[in-house]
């Protein structure tokens, strides 16, 4: 996969997971129950900063990129895949709906496969 596409998705991703929290936000601010164990303002937060991880491989910043990336799938793996799966058999209830808790761990695989592709180095620069 070229990297700008890879990119690309991984914008996807952050833009994800920046919505799902200001959808769990608006619950809250509704008198609603957020959608995820996630805090929305802490999670759209973490989601900012994993888009500033982006830029150095926007700017050709390869090593770096993939630091930023090897981070990212030791964050990103454990908080928003583990710990959703943990609560799937431990405290449903943490969550919405059961729908709430699949998109939570669906756009962390999501980002997750990506990353991993990233650190791996699995995509091609275009010269």
């Amino acid at each position: 996969m070229p990297l700008q596409k890879l990119l690309y998705l991984q914008v996807l991703y952050a833009l994800m997971g920046i919505g799902y929290n200001v959808v769990s936000s608006y619950q809250v601010s509704s008198g609603g129950q957020q959608l995820s164990s996630t805090d929305p303002l802490t999670g759209g937060l973490v989601m900012l900063c994993y888009g500033l991880f982006l830029i150095p491989g926007f700017l050709r910043s390869l090593k770096l990129y993939r630091l930023l990336m090897i981070i990212a799938i030791v964050g990103i793996g454990y908080g928003g895949v583990v710990k959703h799966i943990i609560n799937f058999f431990q405290d449903l209830t943490l969550y919405s709906s059961t729908v709430a808790w699949a998109f939570a761990l669906g756009i962390n695989l999501f980002g997750l496969v990506l990353n991993v592709m990233a650190a791996a180095g699995l995509y091609r620069t275009e010269k």
